[in-house]
């Protein structure tokens, strides 16, 4: 189904309304975080419903055929595994990052979000960065443009770009390796599963735990992150090991993913080879 949406019609759809919904945010005098969490619903999550829902209903396709139609599944401990394996790279290639720049740079609001006075602002922000986010991102980048990638290129052309897509647009560059890393892992695990559940489910369990880290125990995380250019050469062989370890483990799930979905498609190509009888001489009978 995916293979035969349009990459364009939804890129088109998305640039109208972020041009809509900056002209209309202009009107009102809103802090700049709340613009841009604003802009940034409107503009992926309301697109991505729009778009997905109009095919989905044009072509009759429940959403649960869509989400879940393998059979393949994969244990909520792994995924807890996988996401907690995630966030240690995460965390420490974005320490890594400092450490090379010797220097603390400006820390992005969107990675350290401070307790806010307002409790709507902090409940669209747990919405949004626990459900809606990972829901569209995964139909998006691991749903459309995947398949359609595949579809024109291969299985690792298609991987490779979408994931570099996905890291792409989270703007964070200081994570963009980790992101990207991350956006392989989905496009694996949804080529094995062949279904949407369970990379969403890894995307929502990843970005709860971030925020738990940053909004509801911010001092743990700013203790991480450093709180200043004196603080980047504390620990650094602690760091570093899990840096190194937590890299070897996201190979490891690569390789192991990779080498399955090729196992499963070698199990099928060998199933729909006809089926070769030993050769049977003919029997001459006597006249």
């Amino acid at each position: 189904m995916f293979k035969e949406m349009k990459i364009r019609v939804f890129v088109g759809l998305m640039i109208v309304f972020a041009v809509v919904a900056e002209w209309i945010l202009t009107m009102y005098d809103l802090p700049e975080i709340h613009k841009r969490l604003i802009s940034d619903f409107v503009t992926f999550e309301t697109v991505a419903l729009l778009f997905f829902g109009y095919y989905f209903y044009k072509q009759k396709t429940p959403l649960h055929t869509v989400v879940s139609e393998g059979r393949e599944k994969i244990s909520v401990l792994s995924i807890l595994g996988i996401a907690l394996i995630f966030n240690v790279f995460s965390l420490t290639s974005y320490w890594f990052y400092l450490y090379i720049q010797y220097s603390l740079v400006t820390l992005n609001p969107f990675v350290i979000l401070h307790p806010t006075g307002s409790p709507f602002l902090l409940i669209f922000m747990m919405i949004t960065s626990t459900l809606t986010a990972p829901i569209s991102e995964e139909f998006v980048f691991r749903g459309l443009l995947l398949n359609r990638l595949i579809k024109k290129t291969n299985m690792w052309l298609g991987i490779l770009i979408s994931s570099l897509a996905f890291a792409s647009v989270h703007m964070q560059w200081e994570k963009l390796f980790a992101t990207f890393l991350f956006g392989v892992i989905a496009s694996l695990i949804y080529l094995k599963t062949k279904s949407l559940f369970v990379p969403i489910l890894l995307h929502i369990v990843h970005n709860a735990i971030v925020f738990i880290q940053t909004s509801i125990f911010p001092a743990w995380t700013e203790s991480l992150f450093l709180a200043s250019s004196d603080d980047i050469h504390v620990n650094v062989v602690l760091k570093s090991t899990l840096l190194v370890i937590s890299f070897l483990l996201m190979i490891f799930i690569i390789v192991y993913l990779a080498r399955s979905i090729y196992s499963d498609r070698r199990k099928v190509a060998e199933k729909s080879q006809p089926e070769e009888f030993p050769f049977q001489p003919e029997t001459i009978s006597s006249q």
